[in-house]
């Protein structure tokens, strides 16, 4: 057995298990932990589907990152699942492109003026990978915007927000809900779907269009997202809202869920 498969296998435990079914029956556990456990448990993996409405005129498509540097096989930061997910996410793109929803993409870009502490740890960012204003940091070549299409490119942080442009041009257009796709899931994705929630933003986050290097961490994200701060779907989930609407899928969830 590979080591992801054998860590996936230790990671999954059963529900006698929960956090640890001997430390829960452990002296100096609060009456109704246990419960209270379970009760988040459910909630991390319940979507809230009644939480808003999808409506396609105030919809956005958000693709963060999807760059040669972190797309392309053959450069130094590629994000396999990141590769694979590229036909979907064009699909995306087209569905939106043919119900009116704006598109944006960001492209994050290092310049020695501009970069954290963090960056320096990265052996592949120290030797230039996704440089300001290399080729590198450019959109990946199956993305091709359109007239009215932004490429915001001075993102210099995970968030899409932070120190952009961004906001500015979603109020802009009347832009009410953002689908956020792109890599990586738990870093720019995670971080860009968080601030659109705090401007007061509807997030609808793609369980299938965004990429990072680690299940755990892509699951990780979607669990806390789906809790509190956005509707998880996937994108043929969301493709199938824009274009005839969201209260079937309201209904049908809330008809599986009693």
């Amino acid at each position: 057995m590979d080591p992801v498969s054998r860590f996936l296998r230790e990671y999954q435990r059963d529900e006698n298990e929960l956090l640890g079914a001997d430390r829960l029956r452990a002296p100096g556990v609060f009456e109704g932990e246990r419960e209270f456990i379970e009760f988040a448990e459910r909630d991390y993996t319940t979507d809230k589907h009644w939480a808003f409405e999808i409506r396609p005129a105030e919809c956005a498509l958000i693709v963060v990152d999807m760059q040669e540097d972190f797309v392309n096989p053959d450069n130094p930061m590629c994000v396999p699942e990141a590769y694979r997910q590229v036909p979907r996410i064009r699909s995306l793109v087209e569905c939106c492109r043919s119900v009116g929803a704006p598109v944006f993409y960001t492209e994050h870009t290092i310049a020695p003026d501009v970069a954290h502490d963090f960056y320096e740890f990265w052996p592949p960012i120290k030797a230039g990978a996704i440089a300001e204003g290399k080729p590198g940091s450019k959109l990946y070549r199956e993305f091709q915007p359109v007239d009215g299409e932004r490429v915001i490119s001075a993102k210099h942080n995970y968030d899409s927000f932070a120190g952009t442009d961004l906001d500015y041009a979603l109020r802009n257009r009347g832009v009410r809900t953002l689908i956020i796709s792109g890599t990586l899931t738990n870093f720019c994705c995670e971080s860009t779907a968080r601030t659109g929630y705090f401007l007061g933003y509807h997030i609808v986050f793609g369980s299938d269009v965004n990429a990072t290097d680690s299940a755990l961490a892509h699951d990780a994200t979607l669990r806390t997202l789906r809790r509190g701060f956005a509707r998880v779907m996937d994108h043929q989930q969301i493709m199938e809202i824009l274009r005839t609407g969201d209260a079937p899928h309201r209904e049908a969830v809330a008809a599986r869920q009693g």
